[in-house]
């Protein structure tokens, strides 16, 4: 038991030193170079009760680095019983470029809220590129221009781009932490051509690609329609890539609460159960860490500690290393206070997945 145990501390250890030395010796940055002309460009972001966060999203929006005329914005209001629609509407009539569509409900049994207000809006869209985003987000100037470019010098079906978790408080800051590990992961893996996975508040997907798919509609129901549309797409051939940069950074919010936390996590991980193999040893060798160095410091205290604080030192250099490369400076104390909330998600996570209760999804559950 100690052995086994000994064992998958030290593969999780070298498991986090291939990931420092592939993310320093592999990186890949897919905007070398400025193109010639830019596409027609078609942003779609869906909103569900979001009057606190649009202001500063719409903000954004306006402030966007990319000619207008070639540039197109589908806001969609998905039943919103706020202020939404209200703040939509303002927005819709002070921009010729943008066009707001009313979201019918959809069969929820086929697609998801999200899937289904954004297949309503991709019909819309006449852009050769689709861009999709949400509306806690908060996009940097450049986004745009830096996920095509990305797009025209790859011709990828797919470009996932960054998102750092803002926040002030402890509870934020190391959710922020989380997405930077996961992510992080995701690009050493999509760098090695193995990427099967988006991310639906960053994302450009080729019209083409979208279209080999059938769109939203097209796909099989799942509470994660971003992974389960990059998945059918790369099964037709295209490239999924990830571009890592500053100004493809959007910032977003924490969830307020552990419940909510918990409630995403477990969506997320709906998709998480789908994913290849290999990504799934990955995600198993992480969690399965925990009851295995607690074994080994409650029998070897010294010998435990010792492995664990090698472990979280190694996992907070790939960490800080990668957070760096879109221009973000981790405090290395949260480095440390994350290894303590990571235990507690991870394993509260899987207890919540299985337990009998529904997703409960911006006021809808499934």
């Amino acid at each position: 038991m100690i052995f086994l145990a000994v064992i998958l501390v030290v593969i999780l250890l070298l498991q986090d030193i291939s990931l420092w030395f592939l993310l320093r010796l592999n990186f890949k940055d897919y905007v070398k170079k400025e193109v010639s002309e830019f596409p027609f460009v078609s942003i779609l972001i869906p909103s569900r009760n979001e009057e606190e966060n649009l202001p500063a999203c719409l903000e954004s929006i306006a402030k966007l680095n990319y000619p207008k005329d070639k540039l197109q914005i589908i806001l969609g209001n998905d039943s919103s019983t706020d202020e939404t629609e209200v703040l939509l509407k303002a927005f819709s009539d002070q921009n010729d470029h943008v066009k707001l569509v009313q979201i019918q409900e959809g069969d929820s049994t086929k697609t998801n809220g999200k899937a289904n207000a954004l297949s309503q809006m991709a019909k819309y869209a006449n852009g050769k590129v689709l861009l999709f985003t949400d509306a806690d987000c908060h996009l940097p100037q450049n986004w745009v221009r830096s996920m095509v470019m990305a797009y025209q010098n790859t011709q990828a079906g797919i470009v996932t781009g960054i998102t750092h978790v803002k926040s002030d408080s402890v509870f934020g800051k190391m959710q922020g932490m989380d997405w930077w590990l996961t992510l992080g992961m995701v690009k050493v893996m999509s760098d090695l051509g193995f990427s099967v996975t988006s991310m639906g508040n960053n994302m450009l997907i080729s019209k083409e690609a979208y279209l080999s798919v059938g769109g939203f509609e097209g796909i099989p129901f799942s509470l994660t329609e971003d992974f389960e549309i990059a998945r059918n797409i790369q099964s037709k051939g295209y490239k999924v890539l990830q571009q890592v940069s500053k100004d493809n950074l959007i910032k977003t919010k924490p969830q307020k609460s552990y419940l909510g936390l918990l409630q995403q996590r477990k969506r997320w991980m709906s998709g998480a159960m789908a994913l290849p193999l290999y990504w799934r040893l990955i995600l198993a060798i992480q969690v399965f860490f925990f009851p295995s160095i607690i074994l080994l410091v409650f029998l070897h205290p010294l010998l435990g500690f010792s492995l664990w604080f090698t472990k979280v030192l190694t996992q907070g250099v790939f960490i800080y290393t990668f957070a760096i490369k879109p221009g973000v400076k981790l405090a290395v104390l949260d480095l440390f206070l994350f290894e303590i909330y990571y235990m507690i998600t991870s394993w509260s996570t899987i207890l919540y997945y299985f337990w009998p209760a529904k997703t409960n999804w911006k006021g809808r559950k499934y």
